[in-house]
């Protein structure tokens, strides 16, 4: 039996998320670059807090974003070439490198601050009659409450 366009649609449900990461990837590189800011999109949130906490390592940073302490990691050194961003040895603890913003980092902070994005999103969520960010964290905290495989194997008992 063929599959409807439905049972199709949401099988994909993880590419079309992928797929919305990687327009508003796009759609949003263009308009920092007319604003002047030059913060990779996807390295804005650790600006955000680099901006919020002055000093902080790798991995408060990783809980503070909800992201791997890797993906965070491997987004510092592209900071730092850009000068946004310094590294320190912490005097107590050698084994300890933090992170702070420099005075062009600082910059880019209230570049972006200024320049928020949070009606855009409002706009699209009364667009969509949903609220963008509300669906996005549900479905990502229900995930972590009750893992995929789980689900699946209590939807194809059920059945």
């Amino acid at each position: 039996m063929p599959y409807s366009s439905d049972k199709i649609s949401h099988a994909f449900i993880g590419k079309q998320a992928d797929d919305l990461g990687q327009l508003i990837h796009e759609q949003v590189k263009p308009l920092y670059e007319s604003l002047g800011i030059i913060v990779p999109v996807k390295s804005c949130s650790i600006i955000h807090y680099l901006n919020k906490y002055e000093n902080i390592s790798v991995t408060d940073l990783a809980k503070h974003l909800k992201q791997s302490h890797q993906l965070v990691k491997q987004k510092l050194p592209k900071l730092q070439r850009l000068g946004l961003i310094e590294s320190l040895s912490d005097k107590n603890d050698k084994r300890r490198t933090t992170y702070h913003l420099t005075q062009s980092g600082l910059s880019q902070a209230k570049l972006l601050k200024e320049n928020s994005l949070n009606a855009v999103y409002q706009h699209l969520s009364k667009e969509i009659g949903a609220s963008l960010h509300q669906v996005l964290e549900d479905a990502i905290n229900g995930l972590k409450q009750k893992d995929m495989l789980t689900r699946f194997q209590e939807d194809t008992h059920e059945h």
